[in-house]
């Protein structure tokens, strides 16, 4: 049933009870006739006892064993000095008044006995059941049936129920069944005062150890067992020890370690809680939960399951060895539920997310295996240490398999698929993102390729390094896969762009740290092909340079040469117009190589312009600028625009 229920029912019994009470045969027998003193007398009583039939439960949590001692002897000594002169003053028949007033308190008395545990509650129910039979006797014998099934029904509904505690964390509800004694139900009411005490520090403690979370750096751990036993007042500590010695006395030592370690478990949940993991996030939120997943395990390796340790040693010293194996067992599950967090990098997709990610774990992982063995016992740190050795050993398997993905990626990507910011590949920009993951691993990774090699690597001449080599079969891939690609487009001069603006890109990249593990040779030789490509795109202007060309021709008449030189600028403003429409819209993102590029085809183009409009000018006359659609400041303009990514119209 619903405490709230209870509560109110024992209310309303309450009230009926006191006002047929007052109305009853019963009181003017024993306290005369009414006055003003006893009427304010007794709404005082009556007041007392709703009050603490609305607000029973309130009482349930005192942790004082002498209060509930004499509160139960109160009621016991009230009990018998009225039924003393109850019997003395009432021979006559009972009225309807006392009757319903003796059903309304027992139905009180029922209650209450769902709503605490002092143990009174009880027998107070049985005083007032055997006071209705006796007042159902005087009436009638054979009443006294109706009042013993009544009363049989009451006892079999109390004696059908459990005694519950509820008051364990979230998801860990815990029903405990206890003997009904008032000692059992007093030592369990007083443990449970002590518990919830100590899980209402949670609010203090929770941030403390979080803040550790969010800011704790590897490089400045110490180990601090105290945490907990230095944030709990000294009266908490001393209550729980004196009461967990009373409950195992009682032999109750299972249920007090559970409960115990459940409250462990429900400040260990708190503290440790951590957004799952996504390795679809961006790269900046991911590093963040990577981070706060290593804080957690050092926090809680260093910090926490010491401090719970020894807290749990403390309160349970010299009484239970139990408890200090339960509440390993708890920091045991959490240990292995970060772990797994860890694991589940083990499957994943080729990224640089991923690759991050797994090679952070991997690095992380034999600093937490070294912890083990000061925070569990032989046989947990035993198993720990080979769950994280297995989960390692994954990580390296599944990073070298992101390797092969890649290769198998580059092999088969044929189609170009151009980033629109810097127009570099995709291909080319996620080699490049995972090669700067590199730079940060670089020892971690030579131990993975040496652990897990890649198979068909090749040697490479004046080198031992495994990761040098698998580098340079991956730029190799990639720097096939961009000159297949740059053959698909229709116009050679983009494709021209196309592979120096990756070659630009790579070049760049290496050259900022990448130098020690591709070496010299490689750079000077991807530095030659993208000279080799810059003057494949100067070529490409070679249709534009011949139509400036003077002829050489001395047995053409001039008015045949004016009419040739006319016709050839007339397809040159025609070419070059259409040339500098379309590569204006092409984009290099390297300024140093779009200025290069630029220079390389003025020097040409403008010398050769020159010298045909020179001589144009000579044969024309004055008539000249009626042809020339382009004077030099013109030319040296439109050079200036291309490769900038404009859009036309």
């Amino acid at each position: 049933m619903q405490q709230q229920v209870w509560r109110f029912m024992g209310f309303v019994s309450a009230v009926i009870g006191l006002l047929c009470y007052s109305l009853s045969s019963s009181f003017n027998h024993l306290f005369g006739s009414w006055n003003s003193l006893k009427i304010f007398l007794y709404l005082c009583f009556s007041f007392i006892i709703c009050f603490i039939t609305l607000f029973a439960k309130l009482w349930q949590f005192s942790s004082s064993v002498l209060f509930k001692a004499r509160l139960s002897v109160l009621v016991l000594i009230a009990t018998s000095v009225y039924s003393f002169f109850y019997d003395k003053a009432m021979n006559a028949k009972p009225d309807a008044y006392i009757l319903i007033s003796c059903v309304a308190f027992a139905v009180m008395s029922f209650s209450l006995s769902k709503q605490t545990h002092f143990g009174f509650e009880v027998d107070l129910l049985y005083f007032f059941l055997g006071c209705i039979i006796l007042q159902l006797m005087k009436i009638n014998l054979l009443l006294a049936f109706v009042g013993s099934g009544f009363s049989y029904f009451l006892t079999i509904l109390r004696s059908s129920s459990l005694l519950e505690f509820s008051e364990l964390q979230d998801q860990d509800h815990l029903v405990i069944q206890v003997d009904s004694s008032i000692d059992d139900a007093l030592i369990m009411s007083q443990f449970m005062a002590c518990i919830s005490k100590l899980k209402n520090q949670n609010e203090f403690i929770v941030p403390r150890v979080q803040r550790h979370v969010n800011l704790f750096q590897a490089k400045e751990f110490l180990i601090r067992n105290n945490l907990l036993i230095d944030s709990l007042p000294l009266e908490i500590i001393s209550d729980l020890q004196e009461t967990v010695k009373v409950m195992v006395a009682a032999g109750f030592e299972k249920e007090c370690c559970h409960i115990y370690s459940s409250c462990c478990r429900g400040l260990l949940e708190e503290c440790l809680r951590l957004e799952e993991l996504d390795l679809k996030e961006e790269e900046k939120v991911l590093d963040i939960m990577m981070q706060r997943w290593m804080n957690a395990c050092y926090v809680a390796l260093g910090i926490l399951f010491p401090s719970e340790r020894k807290l749990c040693q403390r309160v349970f010293f010299g009484v239970s060895p139990a408890a200090d194996l339960s509440v390993m067992v708890v920091c045991w599950e959490f240990t292995i539920g970060l772990l797994n967090y860890a694991n589940d990098l083990a499957t994943g997709s080729c990224s640089s997310n991923h690759l991050r990610c797994s090679l952070r774990v991997f690095h992380t992982l034999p600093g937490l295996i070294s912890m083990f063995d000061s925070v569990f016992s032989n046989h947990h740190s035993a198993s720990l240490k080979n769950e994280a050795i297995e989960i390692r050993k994954r990580l390296g398997e599944a990073i070298r398999v992101i390797f092969m993905e890649m290769e198998n990626h580059i092999f088969h990507d044929m189609v170009p698929k151009v980033i629109p910011h810097d127009r570099i590949d995709l291909v080319t920009y996620l080699v490049e993102n995972c090669f700067n993951i590199v730079l940060e691993y670089t020892d971690t990774l030579e131990q993975i390729f040496k652990d897990y090699p890649i198979p068909m690597v090749g040697d490479r001449e004046g080198t031992s390094s495994i990761l040098s080599i698998q580098m340079d079969r991956i730029m190799e891939l990639l720097q096939n896969n961009l000159e297949a690609k740059s053959k698909n487009y229709t116009d050679p001069a983009f494709g021209y762009v196309f592979l120096m603006n990756n070659y630009n890109y790579i070049l760049h990249m290496a050259t900022c740290g990448l130098e020690t593990n591709l070496g010299s040779d490689w750079i000077k030789k991807h530095t030659t092909k993208l000279q080799q490509n810059l003057e494949h795109y100067q070529r490409t202007w070679d249709k534009v340079l011949d139509i400036l060309k003077l002829d050489s021709n001395e047995s053409m008449t001039p008015l045949a040469a004016t009419e040739s030189m006319k016709e050839n600028l007339r397809l040159f403003n025609q070419k070059f117009k259409q040339i500098c429409s379309i590569q204006t819209t092409w984009f290099v993102f390297n300024e140093q190589l779009r200025e290069e590029i630029k220079i390389s085809i003025g020097k040409m183009l403008l010398a050769a312009y020159e010298n045909f409009i020179g001589r144009f000018q000579t044969l024309v006359g004055k008539d000249a600028y009626e042809y020339n659609e382009y004077v030099m400041f013109d030319i040296e303009a439109l050079l200036n625009n291309l490769f900038l990514g404009k859009q036309n119209g």
